[in-house]
């Protein structure tokens, strides 16, 4: 028998079968404690901080890409296949993520103006800024919860599990390897401990060793905690 658990939004109460693949749960999580971090940063930052200022430019420039990426994945191959089954089913996703792109052109404009503007300006920017890109995670984080919660039982009605993982792994195959990693870095540290070790479990039945090791010792131990990678490693060695 299927546990179902009740989901409460702001519109409506889905209930999601929590025993069906979740394609969508380790993207979101790594979105949503990125965008928290970054948005405690740029409220904590100081406008006199010359290189601090730089450095949240930049990691705030590579999240809206990420996001960017993210959106062109989910319209590609998940609206997409949605569509072919259900006309019509993903024009408020389609609408929603235009809005986001949007956001992120306005997000994207804000960050130049900072990095030219002239010193006695920065505290109103960045407190624009901070304004503006908590309304842009308020949205998000709605965004989010909904594909979680609506799409999801409808990818659930739709397909089976294999289809979903199959789709999963068209989208992973679609980003390069740079890429790749760098979602790898933000998904880490936001999943517990049995997603890191289905992810990294599949990937390492999947690579040569040499690889993978490169792989942890880059991307997944640098970004968390000492005792977390202690227990993950632990888990992955002993993994077939």
């Amino acid at each position: 028998m299927n546990a179902h658990a009740k989901v409460d939004t702001a519109a409506s109460a889905i209930y999601v079968d929590e025993s069906r693949y979740n394609l969508y749960t380790m993207p979101h999580k790594a979105l949503r404690r990125a965008q928290m971090l970054l948005l405690t940063r740029l409220g904590a930052l100081d406008a006199d901080d010359t290189a601090a200022v730089a450095a949240l430019v930049a990691d705030m420039r590579m999240l809206n890409a990420a996001g960017r990426g993210h959106l062109e994945h989910e319209n590609i191959h998940i609206h997409q296949v949605i569509e072919a089954h259900v006309i019509g089913a993903t024009e408020q996703l389609a609408e929603e993520h235009e809005e986001h792109e949007r956001d992120f052109d306005e997000l994207d404009a804000m960050l130049a103006r900072i990095e030219t503007a002239p010193a006695a300006e920065l505290p109103g920017l960045l407190r624009g800024l901070y304004l503006r890109y908590s309304l842009f995670i308020a949205d998000d984080l709605q965004h989010m919860a909904e594909e979680e919660t609506e799409t999801l039982s409808l990818l659930h009605q739709l397909f089976g599990d294999a289809e979903l993982r199959a789709i999963e792994q068209r989208i992973v195959s679609s980003i390069d390897a740079e890429t790749m990693m760098g979602f790898l870095r933000l998904m880490m540290p936001a999943m517990n401990h049995g997603e890191r070790l289905e992810m990294l479990g599949g990937m390492k039945a999947a690579m040569p060793a040499p690889i993978f090791a490169m792989v942890c010792e880059t991307n997944v131990k640098p970004f968390l905690e000492a005792n977390a990678w202690r227990k993950l490693e632990s888990a992955l060695a002993s993994a077939n």
